[in-house]
């Protein structure tokens, strides 16, 4: 098929091919006025000669090519990682439909390039970029080992009191145990048994500063997790209660020492209320109250102006959330679970015998009977039983995680949000995210680099950059926050550098290819055929050729 090199909606480019249109019916006009003076077999050389140039030169202003079908639909590259056994029978299945070319990354002639596994030579990809003719489409099928796991991300910075989350995948073979702990003190933990498995973990973060987490298999740590844990800004948390009681007051202490304001009020009996502050704070971010209380003009309002609700001291979940879901419009459901007084949730601490019904309007926190929707605020809602008996047994480590853990999804959000998604590894782009910044932040100093985030044209305190380190270890950011950020380098296990990096070369020669049809004057490049040109030194040798064979002749 021949296409053509030629911007057609140009009006510069449609003027000088109408010149070069316009130059044959010149060349033959002067033709015939000379017809008289010469031969009619020379006037038709003559004739020919000139045609010949002019096709020439038109042909040169619209580049004409030809666009063949690839001779090798497949090319088939296998990195080190990948076990013989693999590389056979992926080369088997790919044979059966059509010529298939392996480990060849000049092949200039493959329409589909496919990468096998990780662990590639590190000159394999500017072969590939530098090639006459690239594919028009890479593929890649990675490779993990068995019972390892595998695609870990979490987040490379968290406020204290915010949930950290760990995502992960492992192939496994057997039941396995996996545990995030810090130290000796177990984090999270869940079960997997045998097949493909996608892994959650998380907790609140607990720390400030650098931190670091070890993820175990079976009690074999497998990989360490860094991360900064910021300081968070206090809350004021506000209780409406009609009676006071061990919980909320245990609840309230705890909120005061770790440096929240805490207004609680209490019905005592009609028309006396009692009212105590704790670290005197600022209009309620918070409002910790019971079903009761649901259709209360401070809460609805409190509600529409963005708050955050938390019910909690539930005692017939299915009228209480029917009342709740009525005074606030949010949609929570629950169903009968055991036929027992309560259920077991861990050791020391139970909840009713009741549960959330699954819903894509709210979602539940994992490990609690807890859900959260999110209406013009946020809406919380616990079928916990008390938990101040943890306290008083001396277990304030999981009295601390429970509440952390149920707060965080109901915290205000806080300013000068910075996002990062860890793993981030030296020379390799991530995306660095900011957040509900007082005004919109044109630089950023990261280490010795500095980004510019490009404002979202939505929100102006929002905006994005891609940050590619040049250094590893932690680095610090340029802002008063003293904020750090860990980046790997390739001494990590190798196995998630190589695949960071062949996932980052991937995506970006797909929006390589993509930029380059957007800029193409016509749909060439995005096909995945080979295209034939001819070079420009053959274009000026046919132009020249055709000159002179004109002007000899007339000699």
């Amino acid at each position: 098929m021949i296409e053509f090199d030629f911007n057609w909606s140009e009006p510069l480019n449609l003027l000088l091919l109408a010149l070069t249109a316009a130059m044959l019916p010149l060349q033959l006009w002067l033709l015939f006025r000379q017809k008289s003076s010469v031969s009619g077999q020379r006037f038709r050389i003559r004739t020919g000669l000139n045609v010949l140039l002019w096709l020439a030169v038109i042909a040169f202003v619209v580049q004409p090519y030809v666009v063949g079908k690839a001779k090798t639909p497949v090319g088939f590259i296998a990195g080190k990682d990948l076990p013989r056994a693999v590389v056979d029978s992926l080369l088997d299945s790919l044979s059966e439909s059509g010529n298939v070319v392996a480990d060849d990354p000049e092949a200039s002639m493959s329409d589909t390039l496919i990468l096998a596994g990780q662990d590639f030579d590190p000159a394999l990809f500017p072969k590939i970029m530098q090639s006459q003719q690239p594919p028009g489409l890479i593929r890649w099928i990675p490779y993990f080992q068995k019972d390892l796991p595998y695609d870990l991300q979490w987040k490379g910075l968290v406020r204290n009191g915010e949930m950290q989350v760990l995502h992960g995948r492992i192939e496994s073979t057997q039941k396995h145990f996996i545990k995030l702990k810090y130290g000796s003190q177990t984090l999270d933990s869940v079960s997997l048994d045998a097949g493909s498995n996608h892994f959650r973990l998380q907790f609140p973060g607990f720390t400030l500063g650098r931190t670091v987490v070890e993820l175990t298999l079976n009690e074999k740590v497998t990989d360490t997790l860094h991360y900064f844990s910021r300081s968070a800004a206090p809350m004021t948390v506000q209780f409406i209660l009609d009676s006071p009681d061990f919980e909320s007051r245990a609840l309230a202490n705890w909120l005061g020492k770790a440096g929240h304001s805490v207004i609680y009020t209490t019905t005592l009996s009609k028309d006396i209320k009692s009212k105590l502050t704790i670290n005197k704070g600022k209009e309620p971010d918070v409002i910790i109250t019971d079903a009761a209380n649901a259709a209360s003009p401070l809460v609805k309002k409190s509600l529409l102006n963005g708050k955050s609700i938390l019910f909690l001291y539930l005692t017939n979940p299915l009228s209480e959330v029917s009342a709740i879901n009525a005074a606030l419009g949010t949609t929570f459901q629950v169903t009968k679970s055991s036929s027992g007084e309560f259920v077991a949730i861990q050791s020391g601490l139970t909840a009713l015998p009741y549960r959330f019904v699954p819903s894509n309007r709210y979602f539940q926190v994992a490990g609690y009977p807890f859900a959260v929707q999110k209406t013009s605020g946020i809406v919380g809602v616990s079928l916990l039983n008390e938990t101040f008996p943890l306290q008083l047994s001396g277990d304030s480590l999981a009295y601390q995680k429970i509440w952390n853990t149920l707060l965080a999804p109901i915290r205000p959000l806080s300013k000068s949000g910075i996002e990062v998604t860890a793993p981030v590894f030296q020379g390799l782009g991530s995306e660095v995210a900011l957040n509900n910044f007082p005004e919109a932040v044109r630089m950023l100093g990261i280490g010795t680099d500095t980004i510019f985030p490009v404002s979202s044209a939505l929100n102006p305190q929002s905006g994005n950059a891609i940050f590619k380190p040049a250094e590893s270890g932690w680095i610090a950011f340029n802002d008063t926050l003293e904020t750090e950020l860990y980046v790997e380098n390739q001494s990590v296990p190798a196995v998630h550098y190589h695949t960071a990096l062949v996932r980052d070369f991937v995506r970006s020669y797909h929006v390589y290819r993509e930029k380059l049809a957007e800029n193409a004057p016509g749909p060439v490049a995005k096909t995945n055929g080979v295209n034939r040109k001819l070079p420009d030194w053959m274009w000026f040798g046919l132009i020249l050729c055709c000159l002179l064979a004109v002007w000899i002749e007339s000699k």
